[in-house]
């Protein structure tokens, strides 16, 4: 179809910043009211999430951190599933490529995915404060989306503060606290997990918030812990107490460890070491001093460039979120108790 066969429904290029402050204007005029609104605070960033679908709106908040009630200074995200609004439009310009879609959006402020996927739009105005996911149907949404809700737009927001989306774990005791990176099976979950049964508290296995103002820190988005049948079993009573959970598309099941950890979520955790863990089947779990560099190296598998052509931060970022901390390979043994045990005493030790 060519660009004049298009009309509206076309967004190529040369229309690209005009349909996306158009279609971010006109539907928030679509969304007054909407079915259902709350006020979420992932990470400290007050949303304003407004729904056309109830449904919906229960499965994505009852993952994300409940904000206060009452007005203030939320950021107003529009969610729509089809059913309140027209047609989306199709991106018509495949030959664009995504980082100088990227670009021309930045130059005017605005933020959006690049559409690799059809009847799917993610919109955002940083200036002026609104933003937008909106689905043809929920079953056009990838599989990961009801796993991070808005994970889209937690990136744009938090990097606006000079924060950071990270695909990391955390563990911690009051004061002080440690954060786990390392890529997809590498242990995070599990060692999560054990650091729970054994007394700690996380602000998450999966994406978490990290800040380095005033120094590092790591902040909850999303109230779930993520873990397979045979990582359950390793912990006393979890199998049994998820028994009945059905499994994500990834064959983990997702639950909130509130129900079953008392203190297990808490909202800031001061970040006082960086650790990889490594699944080393040993006989005695044990903590390793390494380099920071190697940290770095990990880092670029599971953290650089996780929203495809956007311009990505990340190396500086982590360079000085890492620059004074001691950093750890946690060498894991099958035995989860022993690992949340080493981990909570090696947490009391760290300076508060």
């Amino acid at each position: 179809m060519t660009r004049e066969g298009t009309g509206a429904r076309g967004v190529y290029r040369e229309n690209l910043v005009d349909w996306v402050r158009a279609t971010l204007s006109e539907t928030a005029a679509i969304s007054r009211p909407m079915p259902v609104e709350r006020r979420v605070s992932p990470g400290g960033i007050g949303i304003l999430a407004k729904f056309d679908d109830a449904d919906f709106a229960a499965a994505y908040c009852a993952r994300l951190q409940d904000g206060p009630d009452g007005a203030g200074s939320d950021f107003p995200v529009d969610i729509l599933t089809g059913k309140s609004c027209p047609p989306l439009a199709a991106w018509t310009d495949a030959s664009f490529p995504p980082e100088a879609f990227h670009v021309t959006l930045r130059a005017a402020g605005l933020r959006a995915a690049y559409p690799f996927q059809g009847d799917v739009w993610r919109l955002c105005d940083l200036r002026a404060r609104r933003g937008l996911q909106w689905c043809a149907s929920p079953d056009r949404l990838p599989p990961w989306d009801g796993s991070a809700p808005l994970r889209q737009h937690l990136h744009w927001l938090l990097e606006d503060k000079s924060m950071r989306l990270a695909h990391a774990a955390t563990l911690g005791l009051k004061d002080r606290g440690i954060v786990l990176f390392g890529p997809g099976g590498a242990g995070k979950s599990g060692t999560t997990l054990a650091g729970l049964a054994a007394g700690l508290s996380t602000v998450g296995d999966d994406y978490i918030a990290l800040s380095n103002d005033p120094a590092p820190q790591a902040k909850l988005l999303f109230r779930t812990i993520k873990q397979d049948r045979v990582g359950l079993s390793r912990i006393p009573h979890l199998a049994a107490r998820t028994s009945g959970q059905a499994e994500n598309w990834r064959g983990k099941v997702e639950f909130d460890p509130g129900s079953v950890f008392e203190h297990a979520f808490v909202d800031v955790l001061p970040i006082r070491a960086a650790v990889i863990p490594r699944i080393a089947h040993a006989a005695k779990p044990a903590l390793i001093p390494i380099r920071a560099q190697a940290v770095m190296l990990s880092l670029m598998t599971s953290n650089l460039h996780q929203f495809a052509g956007e311009p990505d931060g990340g190396m500086p970022f982590f360079a000085r979120f890492l620059k004074d901390l001691p950093c750890y390979q946690l060498d894991l043994s099958p035995d989860a108790a022993r690992n949340g045990d080493l981990l909570r005493a090696f947490i009391e030790r760290l300076p508060a």
